[in-house]
């Protein structure tokens, strides 16, 4: 059973958010101070849609936490879909643990109990002393208007009544589900969540607070953002994403090309990241007015990429068919800033991580130095790296999975396996150093490699997988997941 302990109280002071005291050292009754944890959890934002990577895109606030914090270079979905990565972070797990691996339509008659029987990362904070909040999507099961386990405070969305589209309004009306009850506010709704959540941390409290925030920027619709952003990017966005490209892999639908208005819609997705970093920036400007800033552990993290215009595609994994883990889809921003104990700034690492480690560590962090179990899942404490300590044993691989495809990168190779129902496996090699990337097939690396891959591959799924929910068996699993009628029509998938 993987389990960590912290052996000194003086270590342990060292994860709170501030320094101990030598009195409070000396006295050994004494019980360091919990951090709060805020996790902001962005909407389809690829890694490469950040001024952290492109310096035509603006998002100083970004760029400020990674200054006075750590960015992870190599940071990857573990499920690049939302349901699927969001259930993720929740539940410590991979989908093919949890069950949850492709969108799940807010709709009654496709729940199937999803995570029923899982602990929620909400319910293992509030075991540690924390009082906890969501605010904003959910989307890892099929209903997100009645509060979910483990959260005191629930402000999501009542698509069930709304349509599921409704959510996604960046400006207008946006029916929210507040503890059940629906309430309407118009407005710019990123900008409403922020409200919300700082209303949440004044609440008069002795616990620290948990916090999900999840904004649904830049998620498609691809229109009603403030035109003081927009403007922006109309003359320049088509020199972040020109229009044009190719790949080996089939466009799942017509819907999924780039569309003629291109450089709109694309100016339109960068002012919905542009206003990201604005609430972002709200947000650490109000907790230091706060005298909270020095005490509160933030995270930045997005679900899974997007492609807009790469490879003449738009959408995400399912843009194509077979289902594409191209780099603009698998890599996210990842961005941690906390207490001066725990954190050491200006920090770039380049180690693959994911929100599964984000889950474990907070976990650690809040934990306090007592033991703790994180064996439930592939995740593993982020602490060492965030006090800049050199870490020898991580991982050299990053997963991936989305039904019945998986991914393996050691970030030169990248190997995606498509099984058939009969459990028949096809592979698809990708040489990252190639000139033109992921536009064509590789030819695969040398034998030896390529069966420690495979070997390295199946055992980790041998791992992280159960009978029932193993997405190789996906034909025998509650839709809606399960392939659509397209996906039906192509033989391979039959």
């Amino acid at each position: 059973m993987k389990q960590f302990r912290v052996n000194s109280l003086a270590k342990a002071c060292a994860l709170g958010a501030i320094a101990c005291s030598s009195h409070a050292i000396a006295q050994t009754s004494a019980t360091p101070t919990q951090p709060n944890v805020i996790v902001i959890m962005a909407d389809d934002l690829g890694q490469w849609a950040t001024g952290l990577r492109n310096d035509l895109i603006q998002t100083p606030n970004m760029e400020y936490m990674a200054e006075t914090g750590i960015r992870f270079e190599n940071a990857m979905t573990p499920a690049p879909v939302s349901s699927a990565a969001r259930a993720s972070f929740h539940t410590g797990k991979m989908p093919s643990q949890h069950g949850v691996y492709d969108f799940l339509a807010e709709n009654s008659k496709y729940d199937a109990n999803w995570l029923d029987g899982e602990k929620l990362l909400s319910e293992r904070m509030q075991d540690l002393g924390y009082r906890t909040a969501l605010i904003g999507k959910w989307h890892a099961t099929t209903d997100s208007k009645e509060p979910i386990r483990g959260f005191d405070r629930w402000l999501s969305y009542d698509a069930l009544k709304s349509g599921w589209k409704n959510q996604y309004l960046h400006s207008g009306t946006v029916l929210f589900s507040d503890e059940g009850n629906n309430v309407e506010h118009t407005g710019i709704q990123a900008q409403f969540l922020t409200k919300q959540t700082l209303e949440f941390i004044d609440r008069p409290s002795e616990k620290p607070f948990f916090v999900s925030l999840n904004y649904v920027e830049p998620h498609f619709p691809f229109e009603g953002l403030p035109e003081r952003l927009v403007e922006k990017y109309r003359a320049i966005a088509h020199k972040v994403v020109s229009f044009g490209g190719n790949s080996a892999l089939d466009s799942m639908s017509d819907f999924t090309l780039t569309p003629d208005n291109h450089e709109e819609t694309l100016a339109q997705y960068l002012a919905a990241v542009s206003l990201l970093d604005d609430q972002l920036g709200q947000l650490l400007d109000s907790l230091e007015g706060r005298g909270l800033l020095d005490n509160t552990l933030i995270a930045f993290v997005s679900d899974h990429g997007l492609l807009m215009g790469q490879h003449g595609l738009y959408g995400k994994v399912n843009a194509t068919f077979p289902y594409n883990y191209y780099e603009d889809t698998v890599r996210v921003p990842f961005i941690i800033k906390g207490p001066k104990e725990l954190v050491r700034t200006k920090q770039v690492r380049g180690e693959f991580v994911d929100i599964l480690d984000l889950h474990a560590t907070i976990i650690d962090v809040a934990s306090q130095g007592k033991e703790y179990d994180s064996s439930y899942g592939p995740g593993r404490t982020l602490v060492p790296m965030l006090k800049g300590e050199r870490v020898q044993d991580w991982r050299e691989y990053q997963f991936s999975e989305r039904g019945n495809s998986r991914m393996i990168s050691n970030g030169h190779w990248k190997l995606v396996r498509y099984f058939d129902k009969d459990g028949t496996p096809h592979n698809n090699w990708y040489d990252l150093s190639h000139p033109l990337g992921e536009r064509y097939l590789s030819q695969p690396p040398q034998t030896a490699l390529q069966e420690t891959m495979i070997a390295a591959l199946d055992g980790f799924f041998a791992q992280y997988s159960t009978d029932k929910y193993n997405g190789l068996n996906m034909w025998n699993i509650s839709y809606p997941n399960f392939t659509t009628e397209d996906i039906l029509k192509h033989e391979r998938w039959n």
